[in-house]
């Protein structure tokens, strides 16, 4: 069963990594860092660089919502964890420079996911305020969108840097409705993650999930408003004069 609103959505907010911009330059990035500061020794470089990102990311996952740790931070004791276990000393400021280069690369060289910027275009022409909400460091949010010159495009801009906290704290959603001066019934939060949709849904944003083949957490106990494949459904559905939402059954 279905319930139809009025459709009075005035502001768009969106994740940023694996929504608007891919990820998937990341790995070689770091790949490409290590082997230019590491080539004395001999190791697999595609696979220590897999390791450092699966590291990290088990490191951010867990300090999400206790005491907050910058990504480049994250990186930094991810690489330490990962070089310690095969044996190689290294220095802070060298493994500080890894990171820094690994970041200057990706802020350099990443990608616009297929369709994201006609389809921002889009939503603008339609007379729709966009916002992105991301957990990433000031200076590589910044410098992703101003490669691709998203800086002006995106009225609200939430980091989780400056904010000092990660998603799914409300917080940072109740900072992006505030900048965009609208309500929580007057915004919708697109992004890939079940997290992410979790503390949009918590403050009354409609929120869509982007994706192939996204499962929901059913840990997490959040299933979004809408399913779409790909982002360039996002403006038909935003068009509508009444969208349906689901009916929860209680």
């Amino acid at each position: 069963m279905h319930t139809k609103i009025n459709n009075k959505i005035k502001v768009i907010f969106f994740d940023l990594g694996e929504t608007i911009v891919e990820l998937s330059t990341f790995p070689l990035c770091m790949c490409a860092s290590l082997q230019n500061h590491l080539s004395s020794f001999s190791l697999d470089f595609n696979e220590l660089a897999y390791q450092w990102g699966y590291v990290s990311h088990g490191l951010f996952m867990e300090c999400r919502e206790k005491e907050f740790v910058t990504a480049r931070q994250l990186h930094f004791l991810g690489l330490h964890k990962v070089l310690k276990n095969h044996g190689i000393p290294i220095t802070d400021t060298l493994a500080r420079t890894i990171v820094e280069d690994a970041w200057q690369d990706f802020i350099k060289n990443n990608k616009l996911c297929p369709d994201a910027l006609p389809v921002l275009h889009q939503l603008k022409q339609l007379g729709f305020k966009l916002g992105v909400i991301t957990d990433c460091d000031s200076n590589v949010a910044k410098g992703v969108l101003r490669k691709h010159d998203l800086m002006d495009l995106f009225t609200v801009k939430v980091i989780s840097e400056e904010m000092r906290i990660y998603k799914p704290h409300p917080r940072l959603f109740k900072e992006a409705i505030k900048l965009a001066q609208c309500t929580p019934e007057e915004g919708v939060y697109a992004g890939d993650s079940e997290i992410d949709i979790k503390g949009a849904k918590e403050i009354g944003l409609v929120t869509v999930i982007i994706g192939q083949s996204v499962i929901q957490n059913q840990e997490l106990g959040v299933t979004a408003d809408f399913k779409i494949a790909r982002l360039s459904e996002l403006p038909p559905l935003l068009s509508k004069k009444r969208l349906e939402l689901p009916t929860i059954k209680k």
